[in-house]
């Protein structure tokens, strides 16, 4: 009866050092759940944040839009001004640039000397929209616009390029 205490004094020790593993390994575990977490809810706030610019483009791009729709037919009356390329920013329709995303996002160079800004300033965006009008050719007595507007967001590389047609009958 002697060997029965030995033998129950060893068995505590042995379970004492499998916990101690076991909680390391757990705890290993934890902090990498923990690590991609953080790195998952790092690149969600950037994916907002890219959504956000691109929503200010969308918006200022679309107030420029605005702004010429309505002054075709009155406030600043863009449709008594010149088309004949001596106006910054108005021309006659070119064919060449119909639809084409390429020419209006990259080859063509959008400043103070091609095209016109809004008088409506737009906070929280990293420079104001331009817009392009293109007097189209005449059916009838209806006058045919086509406008380009370029929106910038809140961070300059946030660009958006929208296009509308516009017709006035006087």
């Amino acid at each position: 009866m002697s060997g029965h205490p030995k033998l129950m004094q060893s068995a505590p020790n042995q379970q004492r050092g499998a916990t101690l593993i076991i909680a390391l390994v757990f705890m290993a575990a934890l902090t990498l759940l923990g690590a991609t977490a953080a790195q998952n809810s790092g690149l969600e706030e950037r994916m907002a944040s890219n959504t956000h610019n691109r929503d200010l483009a969308f918006q200022a791009a679309e107030a420029a839009l605005k702004y010429v729709q309505l002054n075709l037919s009155s406030g600043d009356n863009l449709r008594s001004l010149n088309y004949a390329g001596s106006t910054t920013g108005l021309s006659t329709f070119n064919v060449n640039h119909a639809d084409d995303a390429t020419y209006w996002g990259t080859t063509f160079v959008w400043n103070d000397t091609t095209a016109r800004h809004p008088t409506d300033t737009i906070t929280q965006v990293a420079s104001q929209p331009y817009y392009i009008v293109e007097k189209m050719p005449n059916i009838g007595t209806t006058e045919y616009y086509r406008v380009t507007a370029r929106g910038v967001g809140g961070d300059a590389n946030a660009v958006v390029i929208l296009q509308a047609a516009y017709t006035y009958t006087p």
